[in-house]
């Protein structure tokens, strides 16, 4: 008979349908699948999308509202838009990241495992089409009138790009997951021409190797990217919390 020691069961939690529906929508908002100022569907064609109700999508809504994360506007031109994160994100991100900085130096740590290995595997089969895709977003990152918004959007689509282009959707998940956790911190970070051009350079440098299908150089290099992300978000939260 085996210990019960052993067993690791996960107690049973009800879970609403609204609940279902308001993760999958804050998790876009928050990789940017979502941009900032885009209108999302309406009630009716999420609650299609979703195969539920408009009282279960209304639920939803309602909370990603009291979130911060959208807003109903009325009139010709109403709806609901997408709010632009890293413009709030002081407001309500700074204390909950510090509270919980324990559990995100975990995330921290599983990254720094993950994406290393996922660019390793991208190196070695990544088509061309995805690596003119990522070529694309980093030039637009260093375009002229590249907002704040913009910038971390296109930084989130090269990273999930990357882990797309593994071939391993345990990787590419595993990524969404990442992000999704981190990206309200980095959503706290400066934004500049310096800011700018480092991640240009990181990019681009990642891009080389990738094109010349070398995997250990591709899992050193994004190493390398992740631990200097870690220690700019340290300190700018922890400590100059600021």
């Amino acid at each position: 008979m085996q210990s019960q020691v052993d067993m690791q069961f996960q107690k049973v939690s009800p879970k609403k349908v609204s609940d279902f529906i308001l993760e999958q929508l804050e998790e876009a908002i928050i990789l940017k699948e979502f941009l900032s100022e885009e209108q999302l569907p309406t009630e009716r064609e999420l609650a299609s999308m979703f195969n539920a109700s408009r009282l279960a999508v209304r639920e939803a809504l309602s909370q990603l509202e009291a979130s911060g994360l959208i807003e109903k506007r009325l009139g010709a031109k109403g709806g609901t838009f997408v709010l632009p994160l890293t413009i709030n994100s002081h407001q309500r991100n700074r204390e909950e990241i510090r509270k919980d900085w324990q559990q995100m130096l975990k995330v921290f740590e599983f990254r720094s495992i993950i994406e290393p290995e996922a660019a390793c595997l991208a190196a070695e089969r990544i088509t061309q089409n995805e690596l003119s895709q990522l070529r694309s977003y980093v030039e637009k990152s260093m375009e002229e009138d590249c907002t704040r918004e913009l910038f971390r959007a296109l930084d989130v689509r090269f990273h999930l790009s990357i882990a797309k282009a593994s071939g391993n959707h345990y990787f590419e998940k595993a990524v969404r997951q990442i992000r999704t956790k981190i990206n309200p911190a980095l959503d706290l970070m400066t934004y500049n021409s310096n800011v700018k051009m480092a991640s240009y350079q990181q990019h681009t440098l990642l891009l080389d190797v990738l094109k010349e299908k070398n995997g250990p150089k591709a899992k050193e290099i994004m190493k390398q990217h992740t631990d200097e992300t870690t220690a700019a978000i340290h300190s700018r939260i922890i400590s100059k919390g600021t």
